[in-house]
């Protein structure tokens, strides 16, 4: 955060940390509140069509400042999805592996063949707020965006990562046509590209979640992941 509160040129607001507290179970950040209204699909619903405009232009004009910034100084900051995909894929293989339905293994490596014959992880690596969702964007009176929050997960990582959730359509993002109005305004990016990448991510949530319940030894997450492969598979 002290890189960003130093080259970041915006008057959009984001946490100056004052203090920290950092652990193997527990991190905390504490800075002064940033006013403002989260935005949610609901507001955006409200919004004229020039508010919405204006909305969508200050996103992608903030996103497009940060990714541009020279992150030499911070480069042991990167983030590398793929491979951690690969590695969370052999946790999986030395732990539950053989545990599972032919219908989750054949899902798990329908997913594998995919990852290894896309070409989206191999684009540009820029520093992402990498959980750029509604709930962290905050609103002013005017439905301007005002503030940012939650850079917890920020790093050097690839640029369609910002877009991920500016493109879900779900009931807590706006949806598709939203996030791809935005990567327009951006400008100087593959849209089919990331609209890819964002299907991976998506494809691949039940897998990390069962990996997440691995590594936490979380028995409920095993279970969930498991299910939503079951949901997906059967969704038709």
């Amino acid at each position: 955060m002290t890189f960003l509160n130093t080259n970041l040129e915006t008057n959009v607001k984001i946490p100056n940390i004052e203090y920290s507290y950092i652990s193997d179970e527990l991190s905390i950040l504490g800075y002064k509140e940033i006013k403002g209204t989260f935005l949610t699909p609901e507001i955006y619903s409200t919004m004229s069509e020039e508010e919405q405009n204006l909305l969508k232009r200050d996103i992608a004009s903030f996103l497009r400042q940060m990714h541009g910034l020279d992150y030499t100084d911070i480069s042991e900051c990167t983030i590398d999805n793929k491979q951690n995909v690969l590695e969370e894929y052999i946790l999986l293989r030395e732990t539950i592996y053989n545990d599972l339905t032919d219908i989750e293994k054949d899902y798990i490596e329908s997913f594998m063949e995919r990852l290894n014959a896309t070409t989206v992880f191999e684009g540009k690596k820029c520093l992402c707020h990498n959980d750029f969702s509604c709930n962290h964007l905050l609103l002013d009176g005017n439905n301007r965006l005002t503030g940012i929050i939650d850079f917890g997960d920020s790093g050097i990582i690839d640029e369609y990562c910002d877009f991920i959730y500016l493109l879900e359509d779900s009931e807590e993002e706006i949806g598709t046509n939203f996030g791809e109005d935005i990567l327009r305004m951006y400008g100087n990016i593959d849209i089919e590209k990331a609209k890819e990448y964002q299907d991976i991510v998506e494809e691949y949530y039940p897998i990390e979640t069962i990996v997440y319940g691995i590594k936490n030894i979380k028995q409920e997450f095993i279970e969930n992941g498991r299910k939503e492969i079951y949901k997906r598979t059967y969704k038709d």
